[in-house]
């Protein structure tokens, strides 16, 4: 199974091979169920060395090895094999002792999952600011062309006059809340008001969508009461093609992602690397490993289909691809080495199933 993945890694990542073996037996260790701990990490090099003496080559990995980030983000993005893709930005947060860990993640969406496939640290532990974010995705714009982003999905923090102005010169068609403090012109109005005064007649339950001027640019606004009575504001660019509420659903995949990322798979939070960039480079393997598991999870589906089940008469699947996917590789792994090898030849081959694309872009 290493060679495998090996070979993929020493195409795509380059480096010594040495490190990009250490690197695949880290990917390894984390797809088939250890910790994200520098000891766990370690649990798939084969060979009579000692514990330790593994344990330590995982830290010089860190601490020694350079990645080219921008091959990584290629690397990811042709698992999946498609023209473009539905994207969401959104941080992560939490503390570690008295320092807080801080992250502003770029996804690709896969159904209702999410894949990492760029993200950058931020030094303190509020919001970005818009010249950072307009940084961020430059760089991935620059590299791969503006033509990869179908739509960009964003929560209410990430919208301000200079984002919409950078999002629109990008031609980058986008959908993300607006804040109620917010003012907006409608198409046949003659005056900017708050958001709340625009949409005073709306009842509860109801929904409403309509043109308007957001800072001097034309957009479409989709707007919806919920049954508390809560007035929820979405804004996107003027030439989107779909539903705006229903595009914007695609963003919980993210949240998704974040919660395997953390407590329900990886338990990245648990990681004892104080040194950020060292950090940077564990969320490769995470995030190379979350590819793979996701990836099996799609064809597994094809393979045998998720059950639904239906409490109180809602449709529900049993489980997540993310889910299924792992337990699938953690199952061959325990069982003979060459059903295992089938398994992984399988998630790295390309994906040209006419079924598999279409999961990458399922309905909710």
């Amino acid at each position: 199974m290493n060679q495998i993945l090996l070979q993929l890694l020493s195409l795509h990542i380059g480096g010594n091979k040495s490190r990009i073996k250490c690197l695949s037996y880290m990917i390894i260790s984390l797809i088939t169920g250890s910790s994200i701990y520098q000891k766990g990490l370690s649990s798939a090099i084969c060979g009579k060395a000692k514990i330790s003496s593994k344990t330590h080559r995982i830290y010089r990995f860190f601490r020694e090895f350079s990645f080219d980030y921008i091959r990584v983000t290629n690397l990811i993005l042709n698992f999946f094999g498609q023209d473009s893709y539905i994207m969401a930005m959104d941080r992560t947060n939490w503390k570690f002792g008295k320092s807080d860990i801080n992250i502003l993640f770029l996804v690709i969406v896969i159904g209702k999952i999410s894949v990492p496939i760029s993200w950058q640290f931020l030094s303190h532990g509020g919001a970005c600011s818009a010249e950072f974010m307009e940084n961020f995705l430059q760089k991935f714009i620059d590299n791969f062309t503006v033509k990869k982003i179908e739509y960009l999905l964003a929560d209410r923090e990430f919208m301000s006059k200079k984002w919409l102005d950078f999002l629109i010169r990008n031609q980058i068609k986008f959908v993300i809340p607006l804040k109620s403090d917010n003012k907006i012109r409608l198409e046949k109005s003659v005056q900017n008001l708050l958001i709340k005064k625009q949409f005073k007649s709306l009842q509860t339950l109801e929904y409403k969508d309509c043109k308007g001027n957001l800072w001097g640019h034309k957009v479409n606004f989709a707007a919806y009461k919920n049954e508390k009575s809560e007035l929820i504001v979405l804004v996107g660019s003027i030439n989107i093609e779909s539903d705006i509420f229903s595009l914007y659903r695609y963003r919980w995949s993210i949240e998704r992602l974040f919660k395997h990322l953390k407590s329900a798979g990886f338990d990245l939070e648990k990681s004892q690397i104080i040194y950020m960039e060292r950090f940077q480079k564990l969320l490769v393997v995470v995030a190379i490993a979350a590819c793979l598991i996701v990836k099996n999870g799609l064809i597994q589906n094809i393979i045998v289909p998720i059950r639904i089940k239906k409490p109180n008469n809602i449709s529900a699947k049993l489980f997540s691809i993310f889910t299924y996917g792992f337990d699938s590789i953690k199952n061959a792994f325990y069982q003979s080495t060459r059903s295992l090898n089938k398994l992984i030849q399988a998630i790295l081959a390309p994906p040209n199933h006419s079924s598999f694309l279409s999961l990458t872009k399922n309905v909710w």
